[in-house]
């Protein structure tokens, strides 16, 4: 399949001749000689340093506010307007405000990142509590089992499966914000990176760029599958799978 992709590249390049769009074994040429360079991986380094804590704090923050509306019905019904407000606004339409307060350093992208994988996972993880049976609810109620023991005992191992499958949307979304956040910020990461050599008119650099962001988002979505298949293996037994 890439291969037939970039075949069909260099051919559909070379029949237009111009020099916005090289050739596939021109642009493949440039990556392997600024890929393994020192600049070039401190710029992959910067955005995933980036990726990592926006990830996190986002994860975090969705997480514990949608344990807090999936067991409460009055939490759920205070917060719900705010957060369906919050994640109809598209991530990129906050970073001028965060510009604002945060300037063009790594908090703001971090925020920007955090701001988009906050919903993802803050959703799932409320249906996944709501997915809790009441048979099993009921039964807590009646053995007086605590708030915190619910929650870490009973709700919290309840959502994970989906709660993962949040993660792994959010990962994706965050990849993206990395890319924009560092579009409008300054400082390194791969997105600057793609916007000097297109400001260069460096074109097959620029390409490889992207290429590289491409092949960096399919290798991070394996590892997260990797990971999901030994994180929920008991969940994909229950469900009749292999886990592998």
């Amino acid at each position: 399949m890439f291969a037939g992709a970039f075949v069909v590249w260099e051919i559909w390049a070379g029949a237009e001749e111009s020099f916005l769009a090289p050739q596939a074994s021109e642009v493949l040429a440039r990556a392997w000689e600024m890929w393994p360079t020192r600049a070039f991986l401190t710029e992959v380094a910067g955005s995933l340093k980036q990726l990592a804590a926006g990830f996190v704090i986002g994860a975090a923050i969705g997480i514990a506010i949608g344990l807090v509306m999936g067991t409460s019905l009055a939490a759920r019904r205070a917060l719900d307007p705010l957060i369906e407000l919050a994640r109809a606004t598209p991530p990129i339409a906050i970073v001028p405000a965060l510009l604002l307060t945060l300037g063009f350093g790594d908090s703001m992208r971090i925020a920007v990142i955090a701001f988009g994988v906050c919903f993802p996972v803050l959703i799932n993880t409320v249906e996944g509590v709501r997915s809790v049976s009441p048979e099993a609810r009921d039964t807590a109620s009646m053995l007086h089992v605590g708030r915190a023991e619910r929650v870490f005992r009973i709700y919290l191992p309840a959502a994970l499966p989906s709660i993962v499958a949040g993660l792994r949307v959010a990962l994706s979304i965050g990849l993206v914000l990395v890319v924009i956040s560092e579009f409008a910020g300054e400082g390194g990461g791969l997105g600057h990176y793609i916007l000097d050599q297109q400001g260069q008119f460096a074109y097959p650099e620029m390409y490889a760029g992207i290429l590289f962001l491409g092949l960096l988002g399919y290798g991070l979505n394996l590892l997260f599958r990797f990971a999901e298949r030994r994180v929920l293996a008991w969940h994909y037994g229950a469900a009749g799978e292999r886990a592998r």
